[in-house]
């Protein structure tokens, strides 16, 4: 089991799901759509953010790790929250999970309200999708060993805003917004917490056009990071708002005829 919870650039480039064949743009593509779903998920069944931005983690790790091929990212997506509710203590119903999820996976799909089609406990759809979280626990833990520890960037903003007197302004919320945003990334499996909160930072006083100060010493090394490595991560977090609005796709491999299935 490697216990390693950064990955490299490299590392991302060449990821399972891109030995598996499947391109750099369907990759993204279904992280981006995973990570909307646990967000969406989280704040209808009124989870806290952090609990939602560590399940994202959790996700973007598993498949840095793993192929979108062999595990089915929707499952994957409730799992993660799921397990990070356990984790962090916060209780909800295993059957308010599949009925938010199921609801947010047809809305996507462009139900109308009127027309979703909610579970019923009695029959066996309900029960097939609970036995598909119980096993993206397993698979998850698993795979981590149990080892589900996130350090968010969030609690680095807050006490930087503070030391700039700026905990409830502009620019502490238009930062938070960027970190929140960046869970849809693979940023927080490649940089450590404070690096992201610093990127934030500082894309958020250009949007602005805030100045910060770098006398006597530039604000970023209360960081410790680099202005080369927060450009970078800047330049990474504000691609994110050109693409396209992700969608679901179902490249789960078909064992009986080695197919993959149709998309759902």
């Amino acid at each position: 089991m490697n216990c390693n919870l950064y990955f490299t650039t490299d590392e991302i480039k060449n990821s399972t799901s891109r030995k598996d064949g499947i391109s750099v743009e369907i990759e993204d593509n279904l992280r981006r759509y995973g990570a909307e779903i646990i967000q969406e998920g989280g704040i209808l069944l009124q989870i806290p953010q952090a609990t939602i931005a560590s399940a994202q983690i959790i996700f973007h790790r598993f498949y840095c790790r793993n192929s979108f091929k062999k595990y089915e990212l929707k499952n994957i997506a409730m799992g993660s929250l799921f397990i990070y509710c356990k984790y962090t203590t916060i209780h909800r119903k295993i059957r308010d999970f599949l009925n938010v999820f199921t609801y947010l996976w047809q809305r996507r799909d462009g139900v109308s309200i009127e027309n979703i089609d909610y579970l019923d406990t009695t029959k066996q759809h309900y029960w097939d999708l609970k036995g598909d979280v119980m096993t993206a626990e397993y698979e998850i833990l698993r795979e981590f060993g149990f080892l589900l520890t996130v350090d968010l960037p969030h609690k680095y903003i807050l006490n930087y805003m503070k030391l700039l007197d700026q905990s409830q302004g502009e620019l502490a919320q238009k930062s938070w917004n960027y970190i929140n945003d960046s869970m849809r990334t693979t940023l927080a499996c490649q940089y450590k917490p404070e690096a992201i909160a610093a990127s934030a930072i500082f894309l958020a006083s250009r949007i602005l056009k805030k100045s910060l100060p770098e006398e006597p010493y530039p604000w970023w090394e209360i960081f410790d990071v680099s202005k080369n490595e927060i450009e970078s991560i800047s330049i990474e977090m504000n691609k994110l708002y050109s693409k396209p609005k992700p969608y679901y796709i179902n490249l789960i491999i078909d064992n009986n005829n080695g197919n993959e299935l149709s998309n759902s």
